[in-house]
Formats: C-alpha cells, structure tokens, sequence
C-alpha cells in the first residue's frame, strides 16, 4: 500500500495523483480517495479483480450493490432517468455535493442504459440491484478529476470494513484497509466529516414526474432536502421598494391561484422573493406601489426592502430582474449565475416608475404582470 498526502491547491501533484489512480484502477487495483463527506474506496466496475476485492474488504454478499460514482452531473444521466422536472430540480442542486442518489428503473430502461456502455453483461449486476441504481457525485476537486478521466463505471463505498466508522482522512483509512488496497490518497480532513445523504428517486408514474424521498439523514437533513426542491424565483431591482416588491406580491398571488397546476402532485411548492442590487435594510414599498398593489388586492404594507446578497442569488432557481443592469449586477456578484439570470420582461427593461405619478405605477404593475404570467408558463412546470 502507497500512502501519498496531496495539496489540492497544487494543480500539477492532483493532475499527476489523479492520473496514476486512474491507472491503478484501469489495472483491477482499489484506491482510496477523499471526498467532502468521508474517504472511499473504489475499483472499476468491469474489473473481476478489483470487485472481487472490494467485495471481499466490505463483507458485502454477491448481489448487495456499491455506488456509482460521476464526475458530474451529466454524466448521471448515463445511468438513470433523471428527466423529470422535479429530479432535475434535485440533481442540480445536490450534484456535486454530499447526496447519494438512489433511482428506480425499469427492466427495459436497465437494458438500454446498460447496452450504451458496451460491457460484459455480468458486470450489469455490479450496477443495477433490484431495479435501482445508487449514484454519487462528489464534490472534491481530485475525486472529480479521477473519475472524469475513467469512461467506464466506478463503484466505491466508505473506505473501511464492515463495523466501523467511516474515515475522515487517510490516516484513518490507512489503519482502517491499509493492507487491503494499492494507494490511499491523504488530502486531509474531509470538508462535513458525515455519511452523505440518502435521498430515493421513485420510477416516472403516469403523471410523468418521479417521487423523491429521504431514506437517511447526513450532511443534509429531509427540511433541508426540501428546501432545495423548491421552485425558488428571485425578483431584482434597484431599491426593492417599488418594481420587485410589485412583482414579488403579484407572483405570489399568481402562484396561488395556479399552485395545484404549476405544482403538480409530486413535486414542491413555487417561492417567489424580492431583493434590490442598491437596497437598504427594512424601507417599506413606495406609496404608489402599495396603492397600485391595493386596487388588485393585494396589500404591501408589510414588505421590508432587502439587499441583494450572494447568498440570495445562489439559492434562486431563476432570476428575474427589471433591466438588463440589474442582471449584470446579479452577474457580477456570482458569475455562475448567469444561465438562470434573465429580464423579467425579454423585450427590454421595465423603467423605474419613481418619481411619477400614480398612473405610471399602474401601468408598471401592468406590464409586471402581464410579464410574469407568461415567465411563469415557460418556467414553472
């Protein structure tokens, strides 16, 4: 067994490490390699020695799967139907990440995903069990390049024998399988110290969208699994006190009126918030908006001002903003934003109605709604 201590920051050890991990595999070896949760060990699916072997260090019977695991999320899709609104919602958001993915498939699903990787048919039971696959994509650079590099499936689980904790750095993994394995990769203590967690994607009913539940708590509990498959929407404008707090309210009574047809009987509730790239902390809406707001219903005496944050931006699904510098403001505050980040409304920008009269708030809140109605046909399933 090689032990090496790897420096993730060192671009040129993680390419070299990585590449010679991967040949370990590719030859039938394990290695045990870190992640944000806990230290695994891997072999290559098609490889008789390397399963035989890793069989043989976790205890585990003939039949009794390991986890495939993917460098991202894309490549997830090699091994499962991950199509329906709601689990794409999930994938998005976990992969990569500290969740493990078990998806149901049916017999003839198994038999085309299988056929595409062109291997050995006894190697299918390596990966499918009962008419399900487990997935992981971790979230840890060097994890990451090694499994890029291997097309072929790569099957792992913790990195230690049957009634022990899981590891949380190399050392441990050494003491834990040292003699066991061909190279353990030591980049230090893992980022959550936790199992990932467990979330099951049920088989696509007659409704098209797939069931999702929690079968163990990890790094994330069930609320907060939740709270990301919510269809969060971002509304953005300069002050949040006049064009989103508008849009905020109508959104939401929007989603209220359609929720069991945006809904559907699967998936999570729609949220809808506002922020402002220049806002201060707690100004209320303008007079004007409140008053534009009260002649279709809706009272805004209670909307607070907030400030756009990173934070904000990177919990939204979608964002929409009032002008094409609103978006570039988001942008600049999370680069990796910017496929979700779009005008409200995608002919141009809504001006600012402050300072005019109460007529140009109406017809403001007009065109807000108007833009919302269809923004929300296109975005929300």
């Amino acid at each position: 067994m090689e032990l090496i201590r790897v420096d993730q920051r060192n671009t040129e050890q993680v390419s070299r490490i990585s590449q010679q991990a991967c040949d370990l595999l590719k030859s039938g070896k394990l290695v045990v390699f870190p992640t944000e949760t806990v230290y695994g060990v891997a072999c290559m699916a098609s490889s008789d020695q390397g399963y035989n072997a890793l069989r043989q260090l976790k205890q585990r019977p003939e039949g009794q799967p390991f986890t495939v695991h993917v460098a991202d999320a894309q490549s997830a899709g090699r091994y499962a139907d991950l199509s329906g609104s709601l689990t794409q919602r999930l994938v998005r958001r976990v992969f990569p990440g500290p969740v493990t993915i078990i998806a149901e498939l049916a017999d003839n699903l198994i038999d085309q995903k299988f056929a595409a990787m062109k291997l050995a048919r006894d190697v299918r039971s390596r990966i499918y069990h009962e008419n399900t696959v487990g997935l992981r994509c971790p979230d840890d650079t060097l994890a990451q390049k090694i499994l890029g590099a291997i097309n072929e499936p790569v099957i792992a689980s913790s990195a230690n024998t049957r009634g022990q904790e899981p590891p949380q750095n190399g050392e441990e993994a050494a003491r834990a399988i040292g003699e066991q394995v061909d190279l353990i990769i030591d980049c230090g203590p893992t980022r959550f110290a936790k199992p990932s967690t467990i979330v099951r994607i049920t088989a696509a009913t007659n409704c098209n969208e797939h069931g999702i539940s929690v079968e163990r708590t990890g790094v994330y509990d069930e609320r907060f699994i939740r709270k990301l498959l919510q269809q969060n929407i971002l509304l953005v404008c300069s002050g949040n006190t006049c064009r989103s707090p508008m849009a905020e309210a109508i959104g939401r009574k929007l989603l209220s009126e359609k929720q069991q047809n945006i809904a559907g009987p699967d998936s999570s509730d729609a949220t809808v918030w506002s922020a402002g790239v220049y806002a201060i902390h707690g100004a209320p809406a303008s007079a004007e908006s409140i008053e534009a707001m009260a002649k279709i219903g809706i009272d805004l005496t209670k909307h607070r001002s907030r400030p756009l944050t990173a934070e904000m931006i990177h919990e939204a699904e979608t964002i929409y903003c009032m002008t094409t510098t609103h978006r570039a403001a988001v942008i600049a505050i999370a680069p990796t934003s910017a496929s979700k980040t779009f005008t409200l409304d995608p002919d141009g920008d809504i001006d600012d109605p402050i300072g005019s009269g109460s007529s140009s708030y109406q017809r403001c809140a007009d065109l807000i709604h108007q833009c919302l109605s269809q923004r929300f046909k296109e975005h929300l399933q």
